[in-house]
């Protein structure tokens, strides 16, 4: 199917616009002119429904709330959201950020990405109008277990699947103990996201040459950027948080990062739909753009520390020293889609002040 030509070709929906990235994907779509069916849990939720409201406040498109829940999307859940759409933007994830509804077991985060999912896809083809359908993915599909076969610095794209491919994905994910036992990792129980992310895609893809729909993935890594609301406090912006408040839950390892600006994922997603270069099984990292954007974990404390002065910065924190960084860059969403990503800088000022804006932190002042 060829692209969507734009806001004129109809109503789009979005999964999970309440969450981070959904409302972010609500907003660059509303800002285009875009009507939009933002599909949430619970529209009862005021303060998640307050920051979709100010959004269709300020157009010029516009926004239509349906309640929809995911782990009922094989029953038909977002039949009547789709009616009539040229697009959706599945964006829907049950991981757990959501406190209210309980940490999800390892089977029902894995049946959220891949049943539901189906589920989703099915509901397009229902609708009879949908063109095309832009997947939230992961890295998590991307990346993988590195030895033997990824040197040190191997920079991932998106040719590369979770595990790699020399061998099978149970043989890369097979670790040992130091009491030496095995353990197969590639399974629901160990591995339900990036498991769920894998299979999900090639279901989506599957089922997008099957049914003359279009399925694009986007697959974000470390994202950050500016909070709408207090419900948004949560996974990588969390953690920044707390980094502004003088501490940190991160060992003393510590991790490389690789930082995408939300605001860069919803500009990828916009333009996947309308892309004539995207086509059914296409993915696109949403990435780092350049290497300040894949810093070590000293060197984000340290940027933090530039950014914030008068901050503590993690405390008394110490990580363990890298030498080196989790490649990966957004360079095919640059060339073929035309995205102008955000400066790390900004986005981590902008992710820090609107922590404090919101009142999610109190920081930790020298």
């Amino acid at each position: 199917m060829p692209a969507i030509s734009g806001p004129d070709a109809g109503a789009v929906a979005v999964t999970g616009a309440s969450g981070f990235i959904g409302a972010h994907v609500v907003k660059n779509l509303v800002e285009n002119g875009y009507q939009v069916r933002a599909c949430v849990r619970d529209s009862s939720l005021t303060e998640k429904m307050a920051y979709l409201m100010a959004i269709d406040e300020k157009g010029p498109g516009s926004i239509e709330l349906f309640s929809c829940d995911l782990m009922r999307a094989a029953e038909g859940a977002y039949d009547e959201a789709f009616i009539g759409c040229a697009a959706v933007f599945h964006v829907a994830a049950d991981i757990g950020t959501n406190k209210t509804y309980g940490s999800p077991s390892p089977e029902v985060m894995y049946e959220g990405l891949l049943a539901a999912t189906a589920g989703v896809l099915e509901s397009c083809r229902k609708a009879g109008t949908v063109k095309r359908v832009v997947y939230t993915s992961s890295t998590a599909a991307v990346m993988g277990p590195g030895l033997p076969d990824r040197p040190v610095d191997f920079e991932y794209t998106e040719d590369d699947w979770a595990g790699g491919s020399y061998e099978t994905l149970e043989q890369r994910y097979t670790s040992t103990n130091r009491k030496g036992e095995t353990f197969m990792n590639w399974n629901i129980q160990r591995s339900s996201y990036a498991k769920g992310k894998v299979d999900a895609e090639k279901f989506g893809y599957e089922f997008g040459e099957t049914n003359g729909i279009d399925v694009v993935s986007v697959c974000p890594c470390h994202v950050l950027g500016p909070l709408m609301g207090k419900p948004h406090d949560t996974v990588w912006q969390h953690r920044i948080g707390l980094m502004l408040a003088g501490t940190t839950d991160f060992p003393s390892a510590g991790m490389n990062w690789n930082i995408i600006d939300v605001r860069d994922i919803a500009e990828i997603q916009r333009l996947a739909a309308t892309s004539h270069l995207a086509t059914n099984g296409s993915r696109y990292m949403a990435v780092a753009h350049e290497e300040s954007g894949e810093p070590t974990m000293q060197e984000l404390l340290d940027t933090l520390g530039e950014l914030f002065p008068n901050f503590n910065i993690a405390g008394d924190y110490v990580p363990d020293q890298s030498d080196t960084r989790l490649r990966a860059k957004c360079t095919k969403a640059i060339n073929e889609l035309g995205l102008k990503p955000h400066n790390v800088l900004d986005t981590l000022r902008d992710t820090g002040n609107s922590l404090i804006d919101l009142g999610c932190i109190e920081p930790a002042l020298k």
